[in-house]
């Protein structure tokens, strides 16, 4: 078994900071969760519910080495991680709505509403059923609920003042490499923030000052002394100096505070502060640009030991492909046509469990693309590259005349969900998700034991399903 904080401090910083997933690949995108809807007065509703079946290679992400590997301080140890395959079942109902929607939006007429309301409620029960039998107690445990749920007000929207209201509550559901439940990294985030906007020159100007609140509780008792709080003071603003095309400023501190008492020594409360510019638009009917740059930096207190903080660049570049644009596309807001390709890079920093951060370069591809209003093709994937800052990785302390490295690995990961939409309300479709993490990184169990753990995996998930829509 991996040391449990360890995996916890690698795989939930580098989660936690990834772009945002979910486990069903249509939740992720309006495009793809929505249909038509229903009217009724001024709200749109959208309920829906899918089923899938599908197989997981391994569910609890082992290395599946039986094999000897030198440890990080050269100590040849043994690895024995059998990996544990399943057969899966996800049953996920949805609802969302919102006022004065898209049809509301075609039809016309009426003037424009003082507040805009829209919400959305989803669950779905995970059923595990393992491959091998002599498995089958430790994967039943694992079934479980996941589930989101969010609220967003807006306030006077398209008026020079303005403001809006959100909340949202995510119940993350995720095996360790652990079977036990009792370390599974079961959390719940929520989240709440409120801002007040400006837009002069009706909409040539847009800025806005917010805050945000964010807390992240874990279920289980080994993992709560992970349990934190951030709080964020965010501005926003874009100025449209070409009819397609604007100039766009965000910055962000954050105060981050560990609310358990037993929380790990190297972990301390701290603020961060980024500040990022750059070029929004379109350069074309077919082509759209967007990029960043800016700096970040932090400043962690650990309780004991030196402290680590970031303090480099962060930005993102991304072309996007619209092969078959809307003509009428809003002012810097390009990534609204139907169909797109975009190819992009991102590098960014977080907030880790062990080490006080990390920082990402990542790499990657999303698409979206609807081929005759039948199928739709939905891809996202990436390959990124995670450093932390030289430290002490592992259970076991290096040799007094060893200096710990500079900690990096390489990770993979990409979802394909295809869907054939058999009317406007029902589709067929297929998920597959790959995930892997490249580098070999082995600890020892204990200082004196020949036994460890490898933290390199490979994983892939392959769902067929159905759902309804409206």
């Amino acid at each position: 078994m991996k040391p449990r904080f360890l995996i916890a401090a690698l795989g939930l910083a580098y989660a936690s900071h990834s772009a945002t997933t979910y486990a069903q690949a249509f939740l992720s995108d309006p495009r793809l969760v929505e249909g038509r809807g229903v009217k009724a007065g001024d709200f749109e509703l959208h309920p829906g519910i899918a089923a899938e079946g599908g197989y997981d290679s391994n569910y609890f992400q082992r290395s599946g080495e039986v094999t000897q590997r030198p440890d990080q301080t050269g100590r040849q140890v043994n690895i024995n991680e059998p990996t544990i395959d399943v057969w899966r079942l996800r049953i996920t109902p949805s609802f969302s709505f919102v006022s004065r929607g898209a049809r509301a939006t075609e039809e016309g007429g009426g003037p424009p509403p003082a507040l805009t309301l829209t919400g959305r409620l989803a669950a779905s029960y995970n059923g595990n059923f393992a491959a091998d039998s002599k498995y089958s107690s430790e994967v039943r445990s694992q079934d479980n609920v996941s589930g989101i749920a969010g609220l967003a007000l807006g306030i006077l929207p398209g008026r020079t003042w303005g403001g809006d209201l959100s909340a949202d509550y995510n119940r993350i559901i995720e095996a360790s490499n652990d079977p036990d439940t009792n370390n599974a990294y079961k959390r719940d985030v929520l989240r709440g923030g409120a801002g007040i906007s400006w837009r002069p020159g009706g909409g040539l100007f847009n800025w806005r000052v917010g805050y945000q609140a964010v807390a992240t509780l874990f279920e289980t008792d080994e993992f709560t002394n992970l349990n934190n709080i951030r709080h964020s003071l965010q501005l926003a603003g874009s100025w449209k100096f070409l009819p397609r095309t604007a100039l766009i400023y965000r910055g962000n501190i954050s105060w981050l505070e560990y609310t358990a008492s037993n929380r790990p020594a190297t972990l301390g409360d701290g603020q961060t502060f980024d500040t990022q510019i750059g070029i929004n638009g379109l350069i074309s009917n077919y082509f759209g640009v967007l990029g960043m740059i800016g700096w970040a930096g932090s400043f962690y207190e650990p309780q004991q030991g030196v402290p680590q903080n970031y303090d480099s660049l962060v930005g993102q570049a991304q072309i996007t492909w619209y092969p078959s644009p809307q003509r009428q596309l809003p002012s810097g807001e390009a990534p609204v046509g139907l169909s797109s390709v975009a190819l992009g890079y991102t590098r960014n920093f977080g907030a880790s469990y062990l080490g006080t951060y990390f920082q990402r370069d990542r790499g990657y591809l999303a698409t979206t693309y609807f081929f005759g209003q039948r199928f739709v093709l939905n891809i996202n994937g990436g390959l990124s590259h995670i450093t932390r800052p030289p430290s002490y990785f592992g259970p076991v302390p290096p040799p007094e005349n060893v200096q710990s490295p500079e900690s990096e690995e390489n990770r993979i990961d990409a979802t394909a969900f295809l869907e054939y939409r058999l009317s406007g309300s029902v589709g067929i479709n297929t998920t597959f998700r790959y995930d892997t993490m490249l580098e070999h990184r082995v600890y020892a169990s204990a200082p004196t034991s020949t036994e460890g753990d490898d933290l390199h995996f490979n994983r892939y998930q392959v769902f067929l399903g159905v759902r309804w829509f409206l």
